[in-house]
């Protein structure tokens, strides 16, 4: 019985291209800053609640100051 395989080799296989390598920490990094702008704007849409309702869900005021241990 014979087994007839196929291997690639290295040589075969695309390399990773150079701008593909600077590309992705670049949009990694712009996909954080994205994240960071949506939750400032999210926080401020909190603040701007009234007391009342940021009481009931849990959020905390914004004159408390941190508790240290």
């Amino acid at each position: 019985m014979t087994m007839i395989t196929y291997q690639e080799s290295d040589r075969s296989r695309p390399q990773s291209s150079s701008f593909a390598s600077l590309i992705r920490p670049a949009l990694t990094v712009a996909a954080r800053l994205r994240d960071q702008w949506h939750r400032r704007q999210t926080e401020r849409m909190l603040e701007g609640l009234p007391a009342e309702i940021r009481k009931d869900i849990g959020w905390p005021t914004s004159n408390a100051a941190p508790q240290r241990r």
